[in-house]
C-alpha cells in the first residue's frame, strides 16, 4: 500500500522550529545532522515534517491564498482544548467555529507562517467531551489529517493523483457559497461508510482516519501560483508508490531523482511503497 510519508519544508532555523513542534504540538523530533534537517510527527500512520534547513539571506515565507499550496491539518478530539494548551504555550490560534457541515475547526501559524488548520473529529454538536491525557501537550493524541494543495483543474489533479498513483478518493465537499470545492483522497484500502462521496456522513468519519489525506481545495478560475524553489517554503511532498517504475514510465518523469510538479505546480517526489 502507497502512502504519503514525508511533507519537506525549507526553513530558516529548522532546530528551533522543531522545537516548537514539539513543546507547543507535541510531536516527536529527531535531527539528521549530516543532511542539515529535523523531522517532526506524530506516533502512527501520519506523514512526517521534514524541515530543511536554509540560509537566513534567502526570501521568508509568506502564506499566500493563490499558491498551489495551503496547510496541513491536524485532527484531535477536542478543538477547544487543543487551542488552551497551544495559546497557553504562547502561540495565537483562531476562535474555533462549525465551519458549515464541514467540521469543527480553528487555525494557526507556526513560527515561521505556515498555516496549520486544527479539526476536531466530530461536528460541534456531536461532540463529547473526552477525559484529557495530562502527559500529551495537547492533552490528547493527534495526527496529521490532511495536506492541503489548491488546484484549478480537478480532473487534471485526479488524472494524476486516483488514476495514475493509485490514491482513493473518499469524500467531496462542495462548498460552493465559498467559491470552491473539496476533494479527499488518500493511500488505503477503507471506503467511507457512505458511497455518495458527497454525503455529509462520511465527513467526521474522515476526520476519525489514523492516516494522512490529501486535501484539494479547487477554485475554477483563480489563479494557482506554483511552489517557489528557493528561500522558505514547501519544497516537496514524498509519496509511497506502488508499480513505481511502470508510473514514473507512465509520467515520463526525471527518474534520477523522481520528482516532479502535479498540474498546479505542487512539487512531488515518488519512492517506491515498501512491502
Amino acid at each position: 500500500m502507497g502512502k504519503i510519508s514525508e511533507h519537506v519544508i525549507r526553513v530558516v532555523n529548522s532546530a528551533s522550529l522543531a522545537g516548537w513542534y514539539k513543546t507547543v504540538m507535541g510531536m516527536q523530533v529527531t535531527e539528521d545532522a549530516s543532511a542539515k534537517t529535523w523531522t517532526a510527527f506524530y506516533p502512527g500512520e501520519g506523514v512526517k515534517l521534514v524541515f530543511q534547513e536554509v540560509a537566513s539571506k534567502g526570501t521568508t515565507y509568506q502564506s499566500n491564498r493563490d499558491s498551489c499550496y495551503w496547510k496541513i491539518g491536524v485532527t484531535v478530539n477536542d478543538v477547544d482544548l487543543a487551542r488552551e494548551k497551544i495559546m497557553a504555550a504562547g502561540t495565537q490560534v483562531s476562535v474555533p467555529n462549525q465551519f458549515l457541515d464541514v467540521g469543527y475547526l480553528c487555525h494557526l501559524a507556526d513560527p515561521n507562517g505556515f498555516t496549520i488548520e486544527l479539526l476536531q473529529h466530530t461536528f460541534k454538536q456531536n461532540f463529547v467531551k473526552p477525559i484529557p491525557d495530562a502527559s500529551l501537550a495537547l492533552g490528547q493524541t493527534a495526527v496529521i489529517g490532511q495536506i492541503t494543495t489548491r488546484s484549478q483543474d480537478i480532473e487534471a489533479s485526479l488524472g494524476l493523483y486516483r488514476d495514475t498513483l493509485g490514491m482513493k478518493l473518499l469524500s467531496i465537499q462542495d462548498i460552493s457559497d465559498y467559491g470552491f470545492c473539496l476533494y479527499f483522497l488518500a493511500f488505503t484500502a477503507e471506503n467511507p461508510p457512505d458511497q455518495d462521496l458527497t454525503s455529509t456522513k462520511n465527513r467526521e468519519w474522515l476526520w476519525q482516519r489514523p492516516y494522512t489525506t490529501l486535501e484539494i481545495q479547487c477554485r475554477p478560475g483563480q489563479s494557482c501560483v506554483p511552489m517557489d524553489k528557493e528561500g522558505e517554503g514547501v519544497d516537496h511532498i514524498t509519496m509511497e508508490v506502488e508499480d513505481y517504475a511502470n508510473i514514473m514510465t507512465k509520467l515520463k518523469a526525471d527518474q534520477s531523482n523522481s520528482s516532479f510538479p502535479d498540474p498546479d505546480g505542487v512539487q512531488l517526489k515518488l519512492k517506491s511503497a515498501s512491502r
